[in-house]
């Protein structure tokens, strides 16, 4: 049977395509910064995009073999501090999805933030890495409209794909 399959490289790219637009809105729009933000238990955007670029880094440093990052390292003040956060953690995924001898069916344990201690596969965690930032910036795009900055971009994978006729 043949059956559609997304790569963990059309993953990333949407990830990483989808954080793009998000650096060029905030960098024209820092003021989203300090909007008040009840996502992820944070008090403002730009801990929310905190949130989105820590877990994906540290979930990439983890899954590298290295140590994880201290969260309060993560510098949230300005779009660049952030993406550069981003950047460094989509390195790392892809230098992982280079290598043909790592193994994504093995089984790890990570301690997270919240939910404690998980044992899953690498591929497990790497998906939620993944769809993670995805998932938090469709909230995010919401509390920019309300704030008056509407994202003038298509956010769904259909648009990785897709154009108009």
């Amino acid at each position: 049977m043949n059956q559609p399959v997304l790569t963990a490289e059309e993953l990333v790219a949407w990830n990483d395509k989808t954080a793009e637009h998000w650096r060029d809105l905030l960098e024209a729009h820092p003021h989203l910064l300090a909007v008040p933000c009840d996502v992820a238990g944070v008090k403002t955007v730009g801990e929310l995009m905190q949130h989105i670029v820590a877990a994906q880094l540290r979930y990439a440093e983890r899954l590298s073999g290295s140590p994880a990052t201290a969260y309060e390292e993560i510098g949230y003040g300005t779009p660049a501090e952030l993406f550069a956060t981003h950047a460094q953690g989509i390195d790392l995924f892809r230098r992982l999805l280079a290598d043909p001898a790592y193994d994504w069916d093995e089984e790890v344990e990570f301690v997270t933030r919240r939910a404690g201690t998980l044992v899953a596969t690498r591929k497990t965690f790497f998906i939620h890495a993944m769809t993670h930032g995805i998932r938090h910036y469709a909230q995010l795009a919401t509390l920019a409209r309300q704030h008056g900055v509407t994202p003038d971009w298509p956010m769904d994978y259909l648009f990785m794909g897709a154009r108009w006729a």
